[in-house]
């Protein structure tokens, strides 16, 4: 509920509509690799691997789930563009709704689910709306406090990560066994976050999307909701073995996770600064004929306002017709 509130206030509805209308292609590449290329790997290392039922549920719920509540954060620390970020986080939990119960259709039901496990849909809806309730209710708090909405947006940020953090030591403390699984599972859900991040970067390259908004996709496609599934698990099987099992690839995934996104982060930093640099170059070659650009712009014709004013033609002209006449 805290990391709702705590989403909610990071997000100016007005901001999100105009990112909406202006970025159309990469909010929708965004959708398109997290609810698709995400399930997708997560089925294809199920049935490579051979997982049992109750593992490949477990990953195919973090592989469908929406974007993490940390995508934010670590877009703005990898110089994306947090705009865009915000606003997929806001729709791909609004679409999980619709989608987490056809992707479970889609991929669990017709696969994994021979053993008789049952996949409560009541306990999707009510887990989302403890979700997305509390993110509208953030967003009214931003609209009428910009105070309220920075506290909140601390606070579900820090209780978020706490959340994980303590789930993940619960796990350690009472089923250090977790830890002790076979390479294939362990690779799955080390390696989900790694390969759905830069899939969805090359996707959103082959959309001829600008490189701030491929590390924004790619950021916002392998983060996944963990917190939104360990709660899902959590009411969804009463059995506490067949829970822990289900449980045991989100554990591996929260775990990996942390370190996953620490070098994922510090490489799109490493490539942002090549990105600026070339563009500084690109600019210079542009201008190796010996053109200054002050001058370009102090021989631009000079054009009349409907007033019969003209417009000052450079700096020099503007800040002496900011003076006024001059005192004889």
């Amino acid at each position: 509920i805290f990391v709702g509130f705590g989403l909610g206030a990071t997000i100016k509805y007005q901001d999100v509509l105009k990112c909406l209308h202006e970025k159309r292609i990469a909010t929708s590449t965004g959708a398109l690799t997290q609810f698709g290329l995400m399930p997708l790997l997560g089925y294809f290392y199920a049935n490579v691997f051979r997982m049992n039922n109750e593992h490949a549920i477990g990953l195919m719920l973090i592989a469908m789930a929406p974007g993490g509540v940390t995508t934010n954060l670590i877009t703005y620390w990898s110089n994306g563009d947090v705009m865009l970020s915000i606003t997929m986080s806001a729709v791909s939990t609004t679409l999980a709704f619709g989608m987490m119960p056809l992707l479970i259709e889609i991929y669990i039901n017709t696969t994994f689910t021979d053993g008789g496990l049952n996949i409560p849909y009541e306990w999707i809806v009510i887990t989302l709306l403890l979700l997305l309730v509390p993110t509208g209710i953030g967003v009214f708090i931003r609209a009428k406090s910009e105070i309220w909405a920075k506290r909140l947006e601390k606070m579900g940020s820090v209780l978020g990560v706490i959340f994980l953090f303590v789930a993940l030591i619960w796990a350690l403390l009472a089923d250090s066994h977790l830890l002790d699984q076979n390479f294939g599972l362990w690779w799955s859900c080390a390696t989900l976050q790694v390969i759905g991040c830069f899939f969805a970067y090359g996707i959103a390259a082959l959309f001829g999307l600008r490189p701030v908004a491929r590390r924004t996709i790619g950021i916002e496609a392998g983060i996944q909701n963990s917190t939104l599934i360990i709660t899902l698990i959590g009411n969804s099987f009463d059995d506490k073995d067949e829970r822990i099992k289900v449980f045991t690839p989100v554990f591996l995934y929260s775990v990996s996770y942390f370190f996953n996104s620490v070098w994922i982060m510090l490489f799109f930093r490493w490539i942002s600064h090549d990105e600026v640099d070339k563009e500084t170059s690109d600019v210079m070659n542009a201008n190796k004929d010996g053109v200054k650009l002050e001058q370009v712009v102090t021989d631009i014709k000079v054009e009349e306002r409907k007033g019969g004013t003209e417009i000052p033609s450079s700096p020099l002209d503007r800040a002496s017709s900011l003076e006024g006449p001059s005192r004889a």
